[in-house]
C-alpha cells in the first residue's frame, strides 16, 4: 500500500456503510485498504483506483497494515460490539468511527466520531486526523487507555458471574 492510506477491516454487508468510506477515499484521493474475509457484497461496491480489496490477511500482516495506515475508519451503522476499532487502537492507530450504534459506548473518548450519513463530515474528520498531529497522538494515547478496559479474561469472568447469579 502506498502511504498515506486509510484502512477498514470487517465485512461488506450494507449496514457496515462501507460505500461512504469509499466515496470519502475517492474524494480525498487517498488509498483505502479493505481487509475482509467475507466479500460476498464486494461486487455491489463501486470500483476505484483508490480502493484495494485485500481479502483475508494473517494477523501479523494485519498488524503491519495497521502500523502503516494513517487511520482506521469504522463507518458501520449497526454493531454488536465493534472489535475492529479496538484492535486498531491496540496497535496505536487513530480511529474514526460512526456516531452510531454502540460505537461511542465502546470507544468512548478514544475515537473521532462522524455523522454516518454525511460524506462531508467523514471527509472533514479524515482531513483533521491526517493534518492535526496533536489530535492524532491524543487519539492514540486514549486508544491505548480504552483498550485496557477490555480483555477476553474480563469478559469470561463477567459472563461466569452472570451465570452464577442466575443459578442462585
Amino acid at each position: 500500500m502506498k502511504k498515506p492510506f486509510l484502512i477498514y477491516t470487517g465485512n461488506l454487508y450494507p449496514h457496515k456503510n462501507v460505500l461512504i468510506l469509499i466515496e470519502a477515499a475517492q474524494k480525498l484521493k487517498l488509498d483505502l485498504a479493505i481487509v475482509c474475509a467475507r466479500s460476498v457484497f464486494e461486487s455491489r461496491l463501486p470500483k476505484s483506483k483508490y480502493v484495494h480489496f485485500l481479502g483475508r490477511v494473517e494477523d501479523a500482516e494485519l498488524v503491519k497494515l495497521y502500523k502503516q495506515a494513517s487511520c482506521f475508519v469504522f463507518p458501520s451503522l449497526i454493531e454488536g460490539f465493534g472489535l475492529p476499532g479496538l484492535e486498531a487502537m491496540a496497535v496505536g492507530l487513530p480511529v474514526i468511527a460512526a456516531q452510531a450504534s454502540c460505537l461511542p459506548e465502546i470507544y468512548g473518548e478514544a475515537a473521532l466520531y462522524f455523522d454516518p450519513y454525511s460524506l462531508e463530515d467523514l471527509v472533514e474528520k479524515i482531513n483533521t486526523v491526517m493534518t492535526d498531529n496533536k489530535l492524532c497522538q491524543d487519539l492514540i494515547s486514549r486508544g491505548h487507555q480504552q483498550v485496557s478496559k477490555y480483555s477476553w479474561s474480563k469478559m469470561a469472568e463477567a459472563t461466569w458471574q452472570i451465570y452464577q447469579n442466575e443459578l442462585r
